[in-house]
């Protein structure tokens, strides 16, 4: 994958751009004044608007701004006194008027008239005699300036004048947005970048181009930003590195002492109350502070920050070590002083004395531990929870630390912590709750789901309790549900009682995505709303799943009803929140129901991004049952555009992984459609039939109805009166269009082909839309129609042109106005591979008489003569 750092695009200025092409072109105006932030890409935009300007035929100049220039009165712009230092006066001196006149008549007769584009970047440090020239040439309209000024400095005189006047249009630009900062980094490194990488990008630099590709260029150099199967994603936190310290420190680097006590206390501690500041700093320092655009202040809050997320990082990377354990063992011990709760402050208060390097008392850590839990942040749970000493770390503690590592991904340590605190002397209520969590990290962790029934049948036989006996059927409920029976998991779901909010939403968490998969999808999208409301109101999270967790089976259930679009938009929202909450099951779990929904919609190579971006993240998070999911999804999207080879390596890294029961049938999708990319058509309809049967068996009923539909749209046998029953016992409208152009295929009727295209495009599926109309095209051209047989092959042609270059048998079309029948067209798709026909007879199991006798009919009917006419007749979209 190419990496384009040297020189990054330029993202989010086309505005802008199309500002300074309107002006230039007028003639009326003098110059355009861009200004900016430190690292808003000023410098970047000036430029880009100077090679429009050099495309556009107009000479070009470039003067940059030094303090150190600045001490040679006119030493900047050297290079426009084309007509030299000026002629001597009467009195032997060189005169401002008489040598600004002769640089513009030298100016004026160089470049024929044509107005000279000048840069003048950082205009505010140039010395007063270059400003007093560019301003003389501006005015006379010899040049067209473009001048950058930083955020904090004085915009020179001449430049706001001309400002003032309406001679100059002035740009404030802004740091890019979160969607533009997504494209800037996609197209810099050659390819997109995972969800959660991009928001840590965007969290510290706040869309700085300047900080962002200097933290880019320092993860790369660290190897903390890889590459997996075409996604970037960030291994380790982002470093700070040599380049940016001295940026942050240019800009903050003026300040005085007592300012920048005021920053090293935020960097450590923000936000710091507006109260406590002002009584600790002298006078004036935090209005200047504010003035400068280093800090904020909110009012509503008193709290004040660091305006910056990077300047916060490098004050503390920079800080040394004393001087940081001093603030933060003060301000521990001031806080606590001030507030002894066991609130929000509690958590504060832990995390500084440990950053102190001081001996916290345990019961500060796991106070802190419990409210770090309650934020889903378990990296700070883990952190806390490991400095407290074995011998002090009671059944509770373990079972936070324990359910902590299994969220991080290491199961085998979360066992031992789980199983550690089971040892303990501990009350009923804490023994069942690490019984769930070790059912949880058994099945999702360790990928033994007979592990964790035997789990839950020794705390079956252990408990009394009603309300704990029913969360016990609840969780086998997942396990069953999660390992591919959803039936048998609702049968249990449906003989438990209601119970409180808690049940609610443990249940709803089975409940939904089982009810989705045999069909149910109304129903699973009013229980996946449900739970989540009932999550919000909980007050203790432990043991719970993250709340986003409502939001995919909502995504999920809306996916299978083919209410593709608004699942795709939930799915987005549902991906932000747990990238900002740094969950990785769940991260994982958006990412490749993106997949899934893009498969559906026929943008292909976007799945492809979406399964790349979960199979890596899973990955790296030790997931191996959901990345095992999401490999079979991405080989499948590599056999939908054509690259057989990739599907098969997607295949082989799958393989080696543990089996992996949720939505099991659908993964074999991935086989299948490897088979057919491969050209074995007769595996693929073995495959299809073998994965059909067995969503049928365990009721994965919307699965089944996309196997048994595949089988057909590729040229397999006819399913079409399974599928209309499937249709009947679902109320997914993607079922009901799949079973209606099932029927179509079968009775090859042209106008049932149509009005099935109308159905998919009506619910987003373009590619499906598109290969029912190629059929529809097809079925024309046979009646004789071919007036209704073109229009249906543009209309085709147009939807497969958003599909991203699949390459599906569906969109294979001829121009023939006798169609090739299926087993002509699997010999004709291998034959324009110039596979000979021994191998197609041994690839289709036929004879090879009998494969140049269909190879024979094919030439006649489409008039051609030989296998490379035949390749370029058969018009396929890769």
């Amino acid at each position: 994958m190419a990496i384009t750092l040297e020189a990054w695009p330029v993202i989010g200025r086309r505005s802008e751009l199309e500002l300074f092409e309107r002006t230039l072109a007028l003639g009326e105006q003098t110059g355009l004044l861009i200004h900016g932030r430190a690292g808003v890409g000023k410098t970047r935009l000036a430029d880009e608007c100077r090679d429009l300007a050099a495309a556009l035929g107009h000479p070009t100049e470039r003067v940059v701004g030094t303090r150190t220039a600045a001490l040679l009165p006119l030493g900047a712009v050297v290079g426009l006194l084309a007509g030299g230092f000026g002629r001597p006066g009467p009195d032997g001196q060189v005169h401002a008027v008489g040598l600004f006149e002769d640089a513009r008549r030298a100016l004026h007769e160089r470049h024929r008239g044509r107005r000279l584009v000048t840069v003048a970047d950082d205009i505010h440090l140039l010395d007063a005699a270059s400003l007093a020239l560019l301003g003389y040439l501006a005015g006379q309209g010899t040049i067209f300036m473009i001048a950058t000024v930083r955020s904090g400095e004085p915009v020179p005189d001449l430049v706001s004048g001309l400002w003032r006047d309406g001679r100059v249009e002035r740009v404030d630009l802004e740091d890019l947005r979160r969607e533009q900062l997504d494209t800037l980094l996609h197209l810099a490194l050659g390819g997109p970048i995972e969800a959660g990488a991009g928001r840590a990008l965007w969290e510290i630099s706040q869309g700085n181009p300047l900080y962002v590709r200097e933290l880019v260029l320092g993860a790369l150099e660290a190897g903390a930003l890889i590459e997996r199967s075409g996604v970037w994603h960030l291994e380790d936190r982002l470093p700070t590195t040599r380049r940016l310290v001295d940026l942050v420190e240019y800009r903050i680097g003026g300040v005085s002492a007592e300012a920048r006590s005021v920053l090293d206390r935020l960097a450590l501690c923000q936000p710091v109350e507006l109260d406590h500041l002002e009584a600790a700093a002298p006078r004036g320092v935090l209005e200047s502070l504010e003035r400068s655009g280093l800090v904020t202040i909110a009012l509503p809050d008193r709290e004040v920050r660091m305006a910056h997320p990077l300047h916060a990082e490098v004050v503390r990377a920079a800080m040394p070590a004393t001087r940081a354990r001093a603030i933060l063992l003060a301000e521990a011990e001031r806080l606590e002083t001030e507030d002894p709760t066991d609130g929000p402050a509690a958590l504060r208060v832990a995390v500084w004395r440990l950053d102190g390097g001081g001996r916290p008392d345990p019961t500060v850590l796991i106070r802190g531990a419990h409210l770090a839990r309650q934020a889903h942040d378990f990296r700070l749970v883990q952190r806390l929870l490991e400095a407290v000493p074995d011998d002090q770390l009671d059944a509770l503690g373990n079972l936070m630390l324990g359910e902590a590592l299994y969220e991080l991904g290491d199961f085998q340590a979360a066992e031992r912590m789980l199983a550690r605190g089971e040892s303990l002397p501990v009350a009923p209520e804490i023994a069942f709750a690490i019984a769930v969590a070790r059912t949880g990290n058994a099945f999702w962790g360790l990928c033994q789901p007979e592990t964790a029934l035997a789990i839950i049948a020794q705390a079956r036989a252990e408990v009394t309790s009603r309300p704990f006996l029913d969360r016990l059927d609840v969780n086998e409920a997942a396990v069953l549900m999660f390992s591919g029976h959803p039936e048998p998991a609702l049968a249990i779901l449906a003989r438990i009682a209601v119970g409180d909010t808690r049940m609610q939403v443990v249940r709803a968490i089975v409940e939904a995505p089982a009810l989705a998969i045999t069909g149910e999808t109304s129903k699973a999208v009013a229980i996946a709303e449900a739970g989540a409301a009932a999550h919000s109101a909980l007050d203790e999270q432990l043991l719970v799943a993250h709340p986003t967790t409502h939001i995919f089976n909502r995504v999920f259930a809306m996916t299978e009803a083919g209410q593709l679009s608004a699942a795709e938009q939930i799915a987005r929202a549902g991906t932000e929140i747990a990238a900002a909450d740094r969950v990785p099951i769940a991260q994982v779990w958006f990412a490749a129901n993106l997949g899934r929904i893009a498969i559906l919609q026929g943008r292909v190579a976007t799945a492809r991004r979406h399964f790349a971006e979960a199979a890596g993240l899973a990955h790296a998070y030790h997931l191996a049952g959901p990345r095992r999911l999401a490999l079979s999804g991405l080989a499948l999207a590599y056999a939908m555009l054509g690259d057989a080879v990739a599907a098969e390596r997607a295949l082989r890294d799958r393989d080696t992984l543990p089996a992996f029961g949720f939505v099991g049938p659908e993964q074999q999708l991935a086989d299948a459609w490897t088979a057919i990319a491969s050209r074995r058509p007769a595996e693929a309809l073995a495959r299809f039939r073998r994965a059909a049967a067995e969503a049928a068996v365990s009721g994965h009923r919307t699965a089944e109805s996309w196997l048994l539909h595949d089988q057909m749209r590729t040229g397999g046998a006819d399913a079409s009166a399974r599928l209309r029953q499937l249709a009947d016992q679902c109320d997914s409208a993607l079922v009901a269009a799949r079973a209606r152009h099932a029927g179509a295929i079968q009775a090859r009727r042209a106008d049932e082909l149509a009005r099935a295209a109308d159905d998919f495009e009506a619910l987003g599926a373009m590619l499906l839309a598109a290969e029912a109309s190629a059929g529809a095209a097809e079925a024309f051209r046979r009646a004789g129609d071919q007036r209704a047989a073109t229009a249906a092959s543009r209309r085709s042609s147009s939807l497969a042109a958003g599909c991203e270059g699949a390459a599906t048998p569906g969109l294979v079309q001829t121009e023939a106005v006798v169609p090739l029948s299926k087993r002509e067209r699997e010999i004709a798709l291998l034959a324009a591979e110039f596979m000979s026909s021994k191998d197609i007879a041994d690839r289709l199991y036929l004879s090879v008489r009998t494969v140049n006798n269909h190879l024979q009919s094919v030439y006649t009917k489409l008039g051609v003569t030989s296998r490379a006419d035949l390749a370029q007749a058969l018009r396929t979209r890769s």
